[in-house]
């Protein structure tokens, strides 16, 4: 192996570090021989590999004559920022469209798409914030997605590539760690994917590596840990950091399934998705935002649970879900809690009471005054009129 065995753009690099993770762009660390002036699209030449990315202006300079650069795949823009935009579809918003429209407004491909689902609901709120996210966002959890070294953007499981031993020699391998390194002749041999069994113990499947070329020195440093669902090993840590930073309290809004009233009003639920780690919860209490005011839920309905203060032990029903969602069960409305009075509307039938009432006139010429009783004290009615201020639902 000679030191022009790697190159970009045709100017040879002495020491290269390709890092390639199960999710995410791929990007290498070049350090160049000379001090070449390398800007914007490019081509990495490994041996018989080639990859397509775009030099990081940000992270390139050059030192003593020398030029080191980091280098990502495709257009390096998966971190760029998108503006806010909404989506509506009452058949349900195609992922693929928020993806699609990610990818073209940052200048990134988009080549095979498989989500977890191929509608995300009917509505899809997109946030000012890494295009990134936005994939994340509609592709669905566990899903991993990754640029090519062609620099295409991919979503859905890596293919297992199963590999001959005669393709690598393991050097080292730490079963705590799950770390590898490699001998490798063929600077491609190794994917994410590669399934590998010499001198270990079972099949291990390759999740994250790195490509080390310095000079004329050749190995990979493989991580055999987690699943292909998995971000990789930086990431996982990264991810767990912030997670345990933020697991003190239960911000936002979770759908929670009434199963049942309890007589004091409180209600007992069941959690519509088990993934977000939450368990039914039973019972709990009304803050239905309006002054005096109590439901009457009946089964079925879909209703949100906040936590008070992002407080564990202040779960209270906040919300109830509108006739245009699913999950929308009619409900009865109590004004003054559960010992209030029921409610008429326009066009209900009522049974009105006739007071007795009062008589001013004359018997057989005479003027006369009395009381007047009615010998069926209550009478049948329809109710015509009302206010148009409130609405009083089933």
């Amino acid at each position: 192996m000679t030191d022009t065995f790697v190159t970009v753009d045709g100017h040879r690099v002495s020491s290269l570090r390709l890092i390639v993770a199960n999710y995410g762009p791929w990007h290498a660390e070049c350090d160049f021989e000379d001090d070449p002036a390398l800007s914007g699209r490019v081509t990495i030449t490994v041996g018989a590999r080639k990859l397509a990315g775009t030099v990081v202006p940000s992270q390139t300079g050059v030192f003593g004559q020398q030029t080191r650069a980091r280098i990502v795949a495709g257009n390096a823009a998966w971190g760029a920022t998108l503006t806010p935009k909404a989506y509506h579809n009452d058949a349900g918003v195609k992922a693929r469209l928020v993806a699609e429209d990610a990818a073209r407004e940052i200048g990134e491909t988009l080549g095979t798409f498989v989500p977890i689902a191929e509608r995300v609901g009917n509505d899809y709120v997109r946030q000012e914030a890494p295009a990134s996210r936005a994939l994340e966002d509609v592709i669905g959890p566990s899903v991993a997605w990754w640029v090519d070294f062609d620099g295409v953007t991919q979503v859905g499981p890596r293919p297992g590539v199963e590999l001959d031993a005669s393709a690598y020699e393991v050097l080292a391998y730490d079963p705590r760690t799950r770390i590898a390194t490699l001998s490798v002749d063929d600077p491609g041999a190794i994917v994410v994917g590669s399934q590998l069994s010499e001198r270990l113990e079972g099949v291990q499947t390759v999740r994250e590596y790195e490509l080390h070329v310095d000079g004329d020195a050749m190995r990979v440093v493989a991580w055999m840990g987690g699943s292909e669902g998995e971000p990789g090993r930086l990431a996982a840590i990264l991810r767990s950091l912030i997670k345990r930073a933020t697991d003190g309290q239960v911000n936002g809004s979770y759908r929670y399934r009434v199963v049942r009233m309890a007589a004091d009003g409180r209600v007992e639920l069941q959690a519509v998705r088990r993934v977000v780690g939450l368990p039914d919860i039973l019972p709990v209490s009304q803050w239905p935002g309006v002054a005096g005011c109590h439901a009457e839920l009946t089964p079925g309905t879909i209703v949100l649970v906040q936590f008070a203060e992002g407080d564990r032990t202040l779960p209270v029903i906040t919300h109830f879900v509108g006739k245009d969602q699913p999950g929308f069960v009619p409900v009865s409305l109590v004004i003054g809690g559960p010992t209030g009075q029921p409610a008429a509307r326009q066009g209900d039938s009522v049974e009105v009471l006739l007071p007795p009432a009062q008589f001013v006139g004359t018997i057989g010429g005479s003027p006369a005054t009395g009381v007047v009783s009615w010998l069926a004290p209550k009478a049948d009615g329809t109710i015509t009129g009302g206010s148009g201020k409130v609405k009083v639902a089933t």
